[in-house]
């Protein structure tokens, strides 16, 4: 177990530690993944709070290759760290996790895609749950975040789709769901 007093003092070398996780050299960032997973062991609130508002957002730098496959590894260890324990934060993970799917590297696409698929059965769980405490109200989750796993998990929230056009036929009962989907 962690004496307490020195937990100010290891979550003051978080940021040097993230900017690890992006490092061109696969065992520097092997060695900050080990130590974000460790400290979030022992201080869950404040490590993760700090990888959702400082890490995560990596996913998303057009610029680095090595941010984002640092960012998807972490994540990574941090779900086979966790596992149940990772509900609140699953809908945070899922939506950043999901807008680097369409990365222009292979190699990007494939792994978050792995990720994505390692996180979806925890959603549900986190369904109607509370925000995690400790994150700031921008990063907790937009309304439109939260609507849209919401229809993700279940398609009957999908709000119906209006034509541009009219059709002059009558649409078969499997149809209209169909056309909201796209």
């Amino acid at each position: 177990m962690l004496d307490e007093t020195l937990i100010p003092n290891l979550l003051t070398l978080l940021p040097c530690i993230f900017r690890c996780v992006c490092h061109l050299y696969i065992a520097v960032r092997l060695a900050a993944y080990r130590c974000i997973t460790a400290m979030a062991i022992s201080m869950t609130l404040d490590v993760m709070g700090s990888v959702i508002e400082n890490v995560v957002p990596m996913l998303g730098d057009i610029t680095s290759i090595h941010s984002k496959q640092g960012v998807d590894m972490l994540v990574s260890l941090v779900v086979q760290g966790y596992g149940i324990e990772l509900v609140p934060y699953a809908p945070l993970l899922v939506v950043s996790v999901l807008r680097c799917m369409s990365d222009s590297d292979h190699s990007v696409r494939q792994s978050v895609t792995h990720r994505f698929a390692t996180l979806m059965p925890l959603l549900p769980l986190a369904y109607g749950a509370s925000p995690p405490i400790g994150l700031s109200e921008h990063l907790s989750r937009s309304q439109e975040d939260v609507k849209f796993l919401e229809q993700l998990i279940d398609n009957s929230h999908i709000d119906n789709y209006k034509l541009s056009t009219e059709l002059k036929v009558t649409l078969r009962s499997f149809m209209p769901p169909t056309v909201n989907h796209y």
